[in-house]
């Protein structure tokens, strides 16, 4: 079945399903429009069975290998749909954007694809190897301490400049485009049960949620965070932002982190998602570990969370389970580093 006709009149059923709560405005008609402007732009990741896993796991595992996008990330989703977006109203917009990496990534290949110009804020500390594609891709990049400090910076100068200011998450855009992660998973296996996703500020979970969950209500969602960095665990836990004080860094940079107590992704997290699993730094290095050994992929450290979780949680009764590996952009010599 094609994706269209799975999803026809799907956005009636789920407007049905979010009333009275106004501040839901994600749709998965709106998921489905992202898609058709992104299409031409990305790959269709393929959904591979983990013969391994799925023989631990007693029942199906399957990979959905974001690795394998194009820039090596989920990212580029977001950012074209952002990009082509505000660019049928504003032909000339320039965008900006602060990131650990990842993020510019994603928004440069998007700008150049559409010959728009992005400013990307960076910390110093940034992978050489992410620094390099974010170059290769034409865009402009500024330096400096810290990814708060990179924040605060490119906030200023888009008010200043008049560019449009893209976070990484806290963006309707960039969770519509997350979202099309899900409708493909849907398309090639519709009768999964449960998907374990990695979780930073929530983007992508929520948008894929929006559309899992109006698919099958049923379908588990598992979002899953470092320990030292678990804000929305959190969050999930008490059913609504609070305080997290105790939060530090983790290998897994692109997840876990504080975010903005106005989180567009938080509605959408606290209705959908079934609950967070937390993972060590070392469940993470031997998640990467037995990723590249069993399947010869690379992962950055983020990206294996769901992995880690999956290994943890084994050898509880999950069903068809999907683990999404988000992207491989981590350098030989930090990959090599972290895993030994």
């Amino acid at each position: 079945m094609g994706t269209v006709g799975l999803w026809k009149g799907l956005d009636v059923i789920t407007g049905a399903m979010l009333t009275p709560d106004s501040e839901l405005e994600l749709l998965p008609s709106h998921v489905l429009a992202a898609r058709r402007g992104i299409a031409p732009y990305l790959r269709h990741t393929p959904l591979e069975p983990n013969a391994s896993l799925s023989k631990l796991a007693g029942s199906s595992v399957l990979l959905k290998l974001e690795n394998l996008q194009v820039t090596g990330s989920f990212k580029p989703r977001g950012s074209l749909h952002k990009v082509l977006s505000v660019r049928a109203s504003r032909p000339d917009a320039e965008f900006i954007a602060p990131t650990a990496g990842g993020h510019g990534i994603g928004l440069a290949y998007a700008a150049a694809t559409l010959g728009a110009r992005a400013h990307i804020y960076l910390p110093r500390s940034a992978d050489p190897d992410k620094l390099r594609m974010i170059q290769e891709y034409g865009a402009r990049l500024e330096y400096f301490d810290s990814v708060p400090l990179a924040r605060e910076a490119a906030l200023r100068v888009a008010a200043e400049q008049g560019y449009t200011f893209l976070s990484a998450y806290n963006d309707r855009h960039m969770m519509e485009g997350g979202g099309t992660v899900a409708l493909e998973l849907l398309e090639d296996c519709p009768h999964v049960e449960t998907v374990l996703v990695g979780v930073g500020g929530g983007g992508l979970l929520a948008g894929m949620s929006v559309v899992l969950k109006a698919a099958n209500p049923r379908i588990r969602l598992i979002g899953v965070q470092p320990e030292t960095s678990a804000v929305l665990a959190h969050w999930h836990r008490e059913g609504q932002p609070v305080d997290v004080q105790d939060v530090r860094p983790s290998i897994a940079e692109g997840i876990g982190a504080q975010v903005e107590k106005e989180l567009r992704p938080w509605p959408y997290l606290k209705r959908n998602v079934d609950e967070f699993v937390l993972v060590t730094d070392d469940e993470l290095r031997e998640a990467m570990r037995w990723c590249v050994t069993d399947t010869k992929y690379i992962l950055e450290p983020s990206a294996a969370a769901g992995l880690a979780a999956l290994r943890k949680l084994l050898p509880r009764a999950l069903g068809t389970t999907v683990v999404l590996l988000t992207g491989r952009n981590v350098s030989w010599r930090r990959f090599e580093e972290l895993v030994r």
